[in-house]
């Protein structure tokens, strides 16, 4: 695949678990040369609490940070055939009217892997070409174009023998901790793995001061480095089932959910949306309800059903990427 073969991209994301890093890696095998600049000025727990409060208490800082880095980028490259944004966190409307007179001969496109009520966002729809989201009720309230997330290829089913019957692994927030514990109460026969992060320390003690979902859990029942894509496909591919807990106020499949249809490992949910997609075999994904969870013992003790060759390839980071762009695969 090499729909973008002498195209250049600038492409503007916030740091997410290094996928910023399979994202460029995956463009640049579809042909394309890639300049990648993180989209908030710092990483610090101060600097990312400030913006989800009021990105406008670091105005100056974010116009000094976006007048830095694009200086030195046009120093470099006098054009772009694209400006790429994901899920935008500081960037505004004046910053990026300035980009695009720099570049003006560029598209730009916007992809949303959060919801806008989460994220933000909007002020941003009218200055784009192409505006996608992952949330069909966004695409749907908002005229947007709609596409699911994607898995990576550290994510491809592979033979290995199954050393955990049930993994849960993800960001400890909204009510996801409390949740799983009782869920797991609930199956003491099987042999479960789960793995809770938060950032930092201190965004753990602002929970508990907070957050009532917090009020129970320990500092020792939280990690603080996050598991690598190696790590963590490494226990997906040793389990026999994922669980899923999504976001209370989020209806877009988690990246969890893709990365387990390319595995082909079964999945537990609480993503009522599931049974809408076309890769949906009640075989291979149970939904379960967030107040009253039930796990039947013949969804955990049937086989998974292979999921079409089609299927997989559309929902890789390379399909993704070839809709995205509206390219060939």
């Amino acid at each position: 695949m090499d729909n973008l073969k002498g195209k250049s991209i600038l492409l503007l994301s916030p740091k997410f678990f290094n996928y910023e890093i399979e994202i460029v890696n995956a463009l640049k095998v579809a042909g394309a040369s890639v300049v990648w600049i993180d989209e908030r000025p710092s990483n610090t727990f101060f600097t990312k609490a400030i913006i989800r409060l009021n990105k406008n208490f670091l105005k100056r800082k974010i116009k000094n940070y976006y007048n830095s880095v694009l200086k030195q980028i046009s120093d470099k490259q006098k054009h772009f055939d694209f400006i790429f944004i994901i899920s935008p966190e500081t960037l505004t409307p004046t910053i990026l009217t300035s980009i695009k007179t720099q570049y003006l001969n560029a598209k730009v496109i916007l992809y949303m892997w959060d919801s806008f009520k989460n994220k933000g966002a909007l002020e941003l729809l009218p200055l784009v070409d192409r505006a996608i989201s992952f949330d069909k009720n966004d695409a749907q309230q908002y005229d947007l174009s709609f596409r699911a997330l994607f898995y990576i290829d550290a994510y491809k089913k592979q033979s290995i023998a199954f050393r955990y019957d049930l993994l849960f692994t993800g960001t400890a927030h909204s009510d996801r901790y409390n949740f799983v514990k009782r869920l797991v109460a609930k199956i003491p026969e099987l042999n479960v793995k789960l793995f809770f992060y938060l950032s930092s320390k201190k965004l753990f003690w602002a929970k508990k001061l907070s957050d009532k979902e917090f009020k129970s859990i320990k500092l020792s029942d939280i990690s603080f480095i996050p598991l690598n894509h190696k790590t963590t496909a490494d226990l997906v591919h040793r389990s026999k089932i994922i669980l899923d807990i999504n976001h209370p106020n989020q209806v877009g499949l988690t990246m969890r959910t893709l990365e387990t249809l390319g595995a082909q490992k079964k999945l537990i949910t609480t993503n009522s949306d599931i049974v809408n997609y076309d890769f949906y075999n009640e075989n291979n994904f149970l939904l379960i309800d967030r107040e009253n969870p039930v796990m039947p013992n013949t969804f955990i003790n049937s086989e998974y059903v292979p999921t079409e060759s089609e299927l997989l390839i559309k929902y890789s980071i390379h399909g993704w990427v070839c809709d995205v762009f509206q390219l060939n695969l």
